[in-house]
């Protein structure tokens, strides 16, 4: 049986940021490993690290777009877990004005937000363990609309496993079938 160990990507192989960072710092960092991989998979997240190399965290991309525009955050929060529609969530952001400011100067804003501020810790919602069955981390995933699921083994987090780690997986499991 193939375990989330075994497609997962490990923290190795993924972008590590400094917790002093800034955003644009981060964001040339991220583009560097993204652009380094061989294989063309983007993780969805970097690890953002202390002096002593431990991770104090990650760098969603949503976080990314909410510490560029704070204003979304409030949309997000007014929308609650309903969530807004396509047509609700073009109306706010027009009657905000949002959309005009979000990506103007872009530089200089990514300049002058901490990656501090952009941050997150996963909760236990999203991780699994790595001698969970892929088919357990697929059915978690598709039911609760996450793509991807932080990868714990022990005490700690070592890697992630996304939507698609394990489409790959399937490609390649069905290619290798004679029918």
């Amino acid at each position: 049986m193939t375990r989330v160990k075994d497609l997962m990507t490990a923290f190795s192989e993924m972008p590590v940021v400094d917790e002093n960072a800034n955003l644009f710092e981060a964001l040339l960092q991220i583009g560097v490993a993204w652009t380094d991989r061989s294989s063309g998979a983007r993780s969805p997240v970097a690890l953002v690290v202390n002096e002593e190399s431990r991770v104090i965290g990650f760098l969603e991309c949503k976080n990314l777009l909410l510490a560029f525009q704070p204003g979304y955050l409030e949309l997000v929060e007014a929308a609650g877990p309903r969530r807004f529609s396509p047509s609700k969530i073009g109306f706010e952001i027009e009657k905000s004005g949002l959309l005009e400011e979000a990506l103007e100067d872009l530089c200089k804003k990514a300049a002058e937000i901490p990656i501090r501020s952009a941050l997150t810790m996963p909760g236990q919602d999203r991780i699994t363990g790595s001698e969970v069955s892929i088919s357990q981390a697929a059915f978690r995933m598709a039911v609760s609309g996450l793509d991807y699921l932080f990868v714990a083994a022990g005490d700690g987090l070592e890697g992630i496993i996304t939507l698609t780690d394990l489409m790959r997986h399937i490609c390649e499991t069905v290619r290798a079938c004679r029918l």
